[in-house]
């Protein structure tokens, strides 16, 4: 055999080896982070992070929606363009909630499309304006439509609640109604037992 067809078989024989050696690592790494994680899940620490990142989440959420759409229309073009998707967002999954529980939605669906594609009207341009050096100016009038943009899915979003808050309005009623009934009969029932019952 030539130098090289030894030099072929020993990188064909060494990369194999290598192969197999990543391999049970593999493996024996997923089983020792399956085994620990358990433990990790479980760990009262892992539990208090996940409830301090559950807070801080939703005060940010909180601190969002006291903010005017003028207010969110400022910041970085990244920034702004996603709280104005999440705006868009929100409208469309408070209409398509309350057009499910056959909620008087009216024309919100089409609403809530227009708002969608204006919204990638607008994120085209805050594209482009990102793109601008930093010392030019850059255009108040697509933060302004921004903000427009954002009240107009707030109002559609608020309507949106509102129809489907009437619409569950009378569920919610009989629901109501079903177990006071309920209940009244359970303790109906209990002072008939003790009525009843042998004096001790």
């Amino acid at each position: 055999m030539t130098f090289i067809a030894h030099v072929v078989e020993f990188l064909l024989i060494a990369g194999l080896l290598a192969v197999a050696a990543l391999g049970v690592a593999f493996l024996v790494a997923r089983a020792y982070v399956r085994r620990h994680w358990r433990l990790v899940q479980g760990h009262v620490a892992y539990r208090g992070f996940l409830a301090g990142l559950t807070v801080l989440a939703a005060g940010r959420e909180r601190f969002w929606a006291r903010l005017t759409p003028e207010q969110l229309s400022r910041g970085t073009s990244a920034r702004v363009r996603r709280r104005m998707w999440v705006a868009v967002e929100d409208a469309e999954r408070a209409v398509a909630h309350a057009d499910g529980r056959d909620a008087p939605v009216a024309d919100l669906p089409a609403v809530c499309r227009s708002l969608r594609s204006v919204a990638g009207e607008l994120d085209g341009l805050l594209r482009h304006e990102r793109r601008l050096p930093s010392g030019v100016g850059r255009s108040d009038g697509v933060r302004a439509q921004v903000a427009e943009l954002i009240g107009a899915a707030r109002d559609v979003q608020a309507a949106a609640l509102r129809a489907g808050s009437e619409a569950a309005g009378p569920q919610v009623r009989s629901l109501v109604r079903q177990a006071r009934d309920e209940v009244e009969i359970v303790s109906s029932g209990l002072a008939r037992l003790r009525s009843l019952a042998p004096p001790h």
